[in-house]
C-alpha cells in the first residue's frame, strides 16, 4: 500500500470554489471518426476545487506550491474527448483541463516531465523547488478515448479487501492523475444484497450467511463463490454491523469519485441468489442451481426472464442508488468463467438483464468483461450494443477484440490484466501499451470497430509500479514510445539524478522482468513465480496452478540488476523510491538463484550425493532465511500490515478471527473447498509468510527427501498431500509485525557479501541454436559463462569446448577473458563439423580462478538434428 498521508481536505480561505458545467456529451453527441462511435460520456462539471484539493494531496499536503498553479478550464477541442493544456512562469505555472481528470492529470504530466518529480504506488520523490518550473513552451495533450477504466473484480479481493479511507483517498487521487474517469466501485455494495433479499423472505441470519469476507467478496459478485470464510470454530459470515460501516466507506469513495469526474461502476443484478434458500422461499420461480467453482459451492441463479427477476431487479438497484447514489455504469457477465442458463437462451437472458437495468436507470451502460468465452456473439447480437462497454481484459496478451469483429460493433476498451492473483514477481508488458496500443488506435474504424478507451485490470496492484506509471500515460499518448528512451527517464523521475548504474539495471530490467510481449495467453498467467511459494518438488514449475511453467526470461541476464542497483550514488540511498526498488530486485534475485539451486539439488539426488544434498537444501532454505529478513526491511511486503488491516475491521473477537481467516486463506489456500484447484494462486513474498508458510512445507520435503535417496522415489509433490499443513498456517492468530525493521541498503549489502562467500559461483552452458542442425553439416554454437557472485570478480576465465566423438570444432573467436566481473556474462563461440548420428552431444566447460583457487565447471548439452537427418 502506499504510505498514508494526512488528509489534506481544507485549503486556504482565499481559495474559492469553482464548478464550470462544460457542455455535456452523451450518445446523441456527435461520432468521432477517431474512436468510430458516439462518444458515452456521462456528464460531470469541471470542479477545480476538488482539483485543487487532490493536487494539494498528492503533494504531501504542501499547500503552498499547491497555490502556485493556476487551475483553469477549457474548451473541448474538435474531435477529442478531453484535453489539457500547461503553460505559466516559475512559480505560477497554469494547468488548463476539460475536466477535473484532465486538470489532475495535467498536474501529473507536468510533475513528470517539467518538475521531474515522482509518484506511484510504492513511493513518493516530491523535492520540488521553491519555487516550481514552468515548460519553456506550452505543453498540450488531447484524448479521443472516451473511456479510461479501472479495476478487476479481483483487485478488491488481492489489494484493497481490508483498506479504509486514507488509502482510497490517495488510491482516487491517483486514478484521477493517470487520466482514470471510470471505476468499479465495489467496496460495501454487499449492502444491497442484504437490504434486497430480506425484502423477499429471505432472513437476516440467511442472508450474512451467504455474504463472504471482503478477501473473497469480488468472487460472489461474479457469481463464483458463496458463503464465507470459515474459521477453526465453524463459524462463518458476516455481521450486519460490518456491513453497515463497509458501504459507509463504498459511499464515501463513490463521492469522491463523482467530485473528481470518475463515474463509479456499479454492479450489476443479473441473477445470482443464495443457494437453496432463496428457492426455498420462493418454489415457484426458476431457480438454477450452478454446481462449484474449483470446489468452492456457486450461488444460484434465478433466471432473468422469470416474472420474479424483474422485480428483484428492480428492488436491487433501488437499493443500492439510495446506499450509493446515482451511476450511469453497472458491470456483470452472465455464466462468467463457467454455471449454466439451463434452457434460458442466452440472448433472453442477456434482454431481459439489460431491459432491468435500463429500467433502474434510463441509458444505463452496461460493462461487459471480455473474458475466456464472454461476451457471446448470441448475447451482443440481441442486446442493444450502443449501451454498452466491452472491456478486453487481456488485449496485450490474448486480445479478443481483432477475433470477434471488434465485438460486433460494440463500443470497446483495449485492457490489460498481466497481473493475477496479486502475485508479487517483477513482471510487466511495457512494449504492448508503449507500441501495439497506439498502432491499434491508429487503424481505421472499419479494422478496430468502435475503440472508445482503455481499461487497466490487474486482479492485484501496488506492486511492479514501473507499470502502473506508464499506465497513467496511456490516455494521452497516441503515438508509438521508445522503451529505451522511456525506462531511462523513469529511473531519472523515479531516484532524481540520472544515475549510470541506475540507468544500467533499468535497461536489463527492460530486457528481462518487462521484456513481455504478447503470447496468445499460451505461456501462464503473470511473473515467473518464487520457488519458495511452490509445493515442494524436484521439478517445480509453476507455485499457483496457472502460473507459468518456464521462465518469462533468461534468468542469468537478471543478475547485473541487483549488482548495478547496489552501487548507485549513496544520495539515493534513502530515497523511499529507491529503497522499494532496490529490495525488489534483491527478492527476485534470490528467487532466480533459488530456481537455479534446485536445479542442483535434483542433481544430488538423483546421483545420490548425501552430503552434497544436505549442503544444497540447507542452502536453500538459508536463501528463504534471507528473503524474509530482507522483506521485513519494507513496508509493502509485511504480511503484518495485511493482517492489522483484516483485523481493524472486527469489533468482536468472534469477527476479528473470521477477518483474520479470511486475509489469510485468500493469499496462500484461497479456501479449504478450493485448495486442489487454486491453492496459492494468491501467493505473496511477504515477510512472515516465507518464514511460517512456505519454509515449514520445504524444511519438510527436504527431510522426507534425504531420507528417500536410497529408494529413489522423491516425496509426493500432489497438493492433497500438502494441503493439512498449508491449512493448518491459515488457523493460527500470532501477530506479525506491521511496521518494517532494519535498513533495506544494509540488509542488501548483507545479503550480497553472504551469497558472494559460496565457493565458485561460475556457470557455463550452451546457447540454444536456432538455425537448423544438420549430420554432416557445420554449425556454429555458442557458449556463456556467467559470473553468479554478485561481489567479486573472477579471473582467469578460459571457455573451451572439446570435440564431440566423430566430429571437430574450431573456435570463432575470443574463448579467454581476464576478468569477469560480478554478474557479468561472457561468449564464446566454435564451429562444429556435425558427425552422423542422431544427436549432437556437447560438453561446453570453463576453468576460472577467484581468491587464487582454480574451479572448472561443465554442463552436458545434446542439439538434436533435423529430424529428416536423424532418420
Amino acid at each position: 500500500m502506499t504510505p498514508v498521508r494526512k488528509p489534506q481536505e481544507q485549503l486556504n480561505e482565499n481559495v474559492t470554489r469553482h464548478t464550470f458545467a462544460l457542455p455535456a456529451r452523451n450518445a446523441a453527441a456527435p461520432t468521432s471518426p477517431a474512436v468510430g462511435g458516439p462518444t458515452s460520456c456521462p456528464h460531470h462539471p469541471l470542479d477545480l476545487h476538488q482539483a485543487r484539493a487532490s493536487i494539494t494531496r498528492l503533494l504531501g499536503g504542501d499547500v503552498a506550491r499547491a497555490l502556485q498553479f493556476r487551475l483553469r478550464p477549457m474548451p473541448t477541442p474538435a474531435g477529442t474527448a478531453d484535453a489539457f493544456r500547461i503553460s505559466g512562469a516559475t512559480g505560477a505555472v497554469t494547468l488548463e483541463g476539460t475536466s477535473t481528470v484532465a486538470v489532475v492529470s495535467a498536474f501529473h504530466w507536468w510533475l513528470k516531465y517539467v518538475g521531474r518529480g515522482h509518484i506511484s504506488w510504492n513511493g513518493d520523490r516530491l523535492l520540488l523547488p521553491r519555487l516550481l518550473p514552468a515548460p519553456g513552451r506550452p505543453i498540450v495533450k488531447t484524448t479521443q478515448l472516451t473511456d479510461r477504466y479501472a479495476y478487476n473484480f479481483c483487485t478488491f479481493g488481492y489489494t484493497t479487501p481490508y483498506w479504509s479511507w486514507p488509502e482510497w483517498q490517495r488510491e482516487l487521487d491517483y486514478l484521477a492523475a493517470s487520466g482514470t474517469n471510470r471505476a468499479l466501485a465495489l467496496v460495501g455494495q454487499e449492502i444491497v444484497w442484504y437490504d434486497t433479499l430480506t425484502d423477499f423472505g429471505l432472513t437476516p441470519e440467511q442472508v450474512l450467511s451467504w455474504i463472504p469476507g471482503p478477501a473473497h467478496a469480488p468472487w460472489q459478485w461474479y457469481g463464483s463463490i458463496s458463503a464465507g470464510t470459515r474459521t477453526t470454530a465453524g463459524r462463518t459470515g458476516v455481521t450486519l454491523d460490518y456491513l453497515r460501516r463497509r458501504a459507509q466507506l463504498g459511499r464515501r469513495i463513490a463521492d469522491r469519485m463523482r467530485d473528481l469526474g470518475i463515474t463509479p461502476v456499479f454492479p450489476g443484478f443479473v441473477g445470482h441468489v443464495p443457494n437453496d434458500t432463496f428457492a426455498a422461499a420462493h418454489p415457484g420461480a426458476t431457480v438454477l442451481a450452478q454446481g462449484d467453482y474449483g470446489g468452492q459451492p456457486r450461488p444460484d441463479w434465478l433466471a432473468s426472464t422469470d416474472p420474479l427477476y424483474d422485480r428483484l431487479a428492480a428492488r436491487f438497484y433501488r437499493c443500492q442508488r439510495e446506499s450509493f447514489g446515482a451511476t450511469t455504469h453497472f458491470s456483470a457477465d452472465l455464466v462468467h468463467e463457467g454455471g449454466t442458463l439451463g434452457d434460458v437462451p442466452l440472448a433472453a437472458a442477456g434482454r431481459a438483464v439489460q431491459r432491468a437495468m435500463t429500467e433502474a436507470t434510463p441509458g444505463a451502460t452496461w460493462v461487459l468483461q471480455s473474458w475466456q468465452d464472454n461476451p457471446r456473439q448470441e448475447l451482443m447480437t440481441a442486446i442493444d450494443r450502443d449501451r454498452t462497454l466491452v472491456v478486453d481484459l487481456d488485449s496485450d496478451d490474448g486480445p479478443r477484440w481483432n477475433r470477434t469483429n471488434a465485438f460486433w460493433g460494440a463500443p470497446w476498451a483495449w485492457g490489460s490484466v498481466g497481473n493475477f492473483g496479486g502475485r508479487l514477481g517483477m513482471f510487466g508488458s511495457l512494449h504492448e501499451p508503449m507500441q501495439t496500443l497506439p498502432a491499434v488506435r491508429s487503424q481505421p474504424p472499419s479494422t478496430r470497430g468502435r475503440l472508445v478507451g482503455t481499461a487497466f485490470m490487474p486482479e492485484g496492484h501496488h506492486h511492479n509500479p514501473v507499470i502502473g506509471d506508464l499506465w497513467s500515460e496511456t490516455t494521452w499518448r497516441a503515438t508509438p514510445v521508445d522503451p529505451a528512451g522511456w525506462i531511462r527517464d523513469y529511473a531519472v523521475r523515479r531516484y532524481g539524478r540520472d544515475d549510470p548504474r541506475a540507468a544500467a539495471a533499468w535497461n536489463v530490467l527492460l530486457t528481462t522482468a518487462y521484456s513481455f510481449r504478447a503470447s496468445g495467453h499460451r505461456s501462464g498467467e503473470g511473473p515467473y513465480e518464487s520457488p519458495f511459494a511452490a509445493i515442494p518438488s524436484l521439478e517445480v514449475a509453476n507455485a499457483s496452478p496457472y502460473g507459468p511453467a518456464e521462465p518469462r526470461y533468461d534468468l542469468e541476464r537478471f543478475v547485473p540488476v541487483v549488482v548495478e542497483l547496489a552501487a548507485v550514488h549513496p544520495a539515493l540511498r534513502g530515497l523511499p523510491t529507491y529503497q522499494y526498488d532496490l529490495l525488489d530486485v534483491t527478492r527476485q534475485f534470490l528467487a532466480n538463484r533459488a530456481r537455479l539451486l534446485l536445479a542442483d539439488i535434483r542433481a544430488a539426488y538423483h546421483c545420490q550425493d548425501r552430503r552434497r544434498l544436505a549442503l544444497l537444501s540447507n542452502r536453500f532454505l538459508h536463501y528463504m532465511d534471507l528473503t524474509n529478513d530482507l522483506l521485513g526491511t519494507g513496508e509493502h511486503w509485511l504480511f503484518g500490515r495485511w493482517q492489522q488491516a483484516a483485523r481493524s475491521w472486527g469489533r468482536t473477537p468472534d469477527e476479528r478471527e473470521i477477518l483474520e481467516a479470511d486475509a489469510r486463506t485468500i493469499v496462500s489456500v484461497w479456501t479449504p473447498q478450493a485448495f486442489g484447484g487454486l491453492h496459492d494462486y494468491g501467493n505473496r513474498d511477504w515477510h512472515g509468510m516465507v518464514a511460517d508458510y512456505y519454509k515449514p512445507r520445504w524444511a519438510r520435503f527436504f527431510a522426507d527427501l534425504a531420507r528417500s535417496v536410497g529408494s529413489g522415489r522423491p516425496p509426493s509433490s500432489a497438493p492433497a498431500d500438502w494441503q493439512a499443513i498449508s491449512q493448518e498456517w491459515t488457523t493460527r492468530t500470532e501477530t506479525y509485525p506491521a511496521r518494517p525493521r532494519g535498513d533495506t541498503y544494509a540488509m542488501v549489502r548483507r545479503i550480497l557479501n553472504d551469497i558472494s562467500s559460496e565457493p565458485g559461483q561460475g556457470a557455463v552452458r550452451l546457447l540454444p541454436v536456432e538455425q537448423p542442425v544438420r549430420a554432416g553439416a557445420a554449425v556454429a554454437v555458442t557458449v556463456r559463462f556467467t559470473n553468479h557472485d554478485p561481489v567479486r570478480p573472477r579471473t582467469k576465465v578460459r571457455v573451451s569446448l572439446p570435440a564431440p566423438a566423430g566430429g571437430l570444432v574450431s573456435p570463432l573467436g575470443q574463448t579467454s577473458f581476464g576478468t569477469v566481473e560480478p554478474g557479468e556474462s561472457v561468449e564464446a563461440s566454435w564451429q562444429v563439423e556435425v558427425p552422423l548420428g542422431g544427436s549432437l552431444s556437447l560438453l561446453p566447460r570453463a576453468s576460472y580462478v577467484d581468491r587464487r583457487t582454480t574451479y572448472t565447471t561443465e554442463t552436458p548439452a545434446k542439439i538434436p538434428l533435423t529430424k529428416h537427418d536423424a532418420e
